[in-house]
């Protein structure tokens, strides 16, 4: 079996598997227990802490370990908003975030917020511009992702935030940078206020993420209980996926390397569907090597991924959260139905390989020149 859709999740690397086990038999006791057994958690826990602020380039203190990139999109967007609705009530967001983040801010509208979506060209480019039009002095968030998960389109989100700034320094501003944690550089520059992750985007285990909070950030507390992550995330710390999640961070390798080496394996699937004349890219020249969007209009998306699945193949129409729909960024670039209808999206790890890639894309020409057109 050829996985290659892996902007959805990535298999969990045998090390972090490990880790991730050991931990949940070692380290059992609770870490706000004053004894030694919860102590020895309580170790655990801020030893990985510690691992994911160092590839992060911030401060131990600034790292919030969350369930998932999702809940970290939560806490940031609603905690910020809340907190500056006082003075702020507009949200400028790019018009093809994840779903966990265009969900929560569609639902501050009905708290009196006013939300400006800024949509991608149809070359799948965003005008960063146009999101520093749409600032000013009553701007409580921007909210921007640094890769999109569908296509790819990498966002300057540190200049951007730079530039925010500049217009309203009280606005907070956001970005979900799960497609890009590991692949892309991360730049905090202290513009920056929050900043989400996930670890099994990067072959750690599901169920844990993190949220940089840049210190003395203002984020109003949305969660409730017993106070652990410092307040902002209640709820007993998943010891082991944290672990686990430190683990699969240890592994990343130069990220510079990398992007050449999956850079080379997108190249020759792009190569392939160039040259048998079958396919429109929905990916802009310079989206992330790790995300290819194609369509092959004249066939249903879904009957491409059932004819790629029988012969051993795996990829997607689009985000994992879309279970199927409509994608919704090819549908906020304004594209026909007929490149929507029939995209694919075809995304790379640190292990896919140059021979999975040619395999797949033999497999593409083949299904082009042997199912029927709707």
């Amino acid at each position: 079996m050829i996985y290659l859709d892996n902007a959805a999740t990535t298999a969990i690397s045998p090390a972090a598997a490990d880790a991730a086990d050991a931990a949940l038999r070692e380290y059992f006791g609770n870490p706000s227990s004053l004894y030694s057994q919860g102590l020895d958690s309580h170790k655990a826990l801020e030893r990985s802490r510690a691992v994911i602020a160092k590839s992060l380039g911030c401060e131990q203190q600034e790292v919030y370990f969350t369930a998932s990139g999702t809940e970290g999109n939560n806490l940031a967007i609603l905690g910020a908003a809340r907190a500056r609705r006082s003075w702020g009530n507009r949200i400028i967001v790019s018009g093809f975030e994840h779903p966990s983040v265009m969900n929560t801010v569609k639902s501050m509208e009905k708290e009196g917020f006013e939300v400006i979506v800024i949509p991608p060209g149809p070359d799948g480019r965003l005008d960063t511009d146009r999101f520093l039009e749409q600032t000013d002095k009553r701007t409580a968030l921007v909210t921007c992702m640094r890769v999109n998960n569908e296509i790819g389109t990498v966002i300057d989100c540190a200049r951007l935030a730079e530039e925010v700034k500049k217009i309203n320094r009280r606005t907070a501003f956001h970005c979900d940078a799960v497609q890009a944690f590991g692949k892309h550089e991360t730049v905090l520059n202290g513009s920056i206020d929050t900043l989400s992750v996930s670890a099994h985007k990067i072959h750690g285990p599901k169920g844990i993420g993190c949220l940089y909070v840049r210190k003395g950030f203002n984020l109003e507390n949305v969660m409730f209980g017993g106070g652990q992550e410092r307040g902002l995330r209640s709820g007993t710390e998943n010891i082991a996926y944290a672990v686990g999640f430190a683990k699969a961070v240890s592994e990343l390798g130069n990220i510079r390397k990398q992007n050449d080496k999956v850079t080379g394996i997108n190249s020759v699937l792009r190569k392939k569907l160039e040259d048998s004349g079958a396919a429109v890219f929905n990916s802009p020249d310079d989206a992330s090597p790790y995300i290819l969007n194609f369509s092959l209009p004249g066939f249903r998306s879904e009957t491409l991924l059932h004819f790629m699945e029988e012969h051993g193949v795996l990829v997607s129409s689009g985000s994992a959260c879309g279970k199927g729909e409509k994608s919704h960024t090819l549908t906020a670039m304004n594209l026909p139905d007929s490149l929507i209808d029939s995209a694919v999206r075809v995304s790379f790890s640190s292990t896919t390989t140059e021979e999975e890639v040619r395999e797949a894309a033999e497999l593409f020409i083949l299904a082009v020149n042997t199912l029927q057109r709707k």
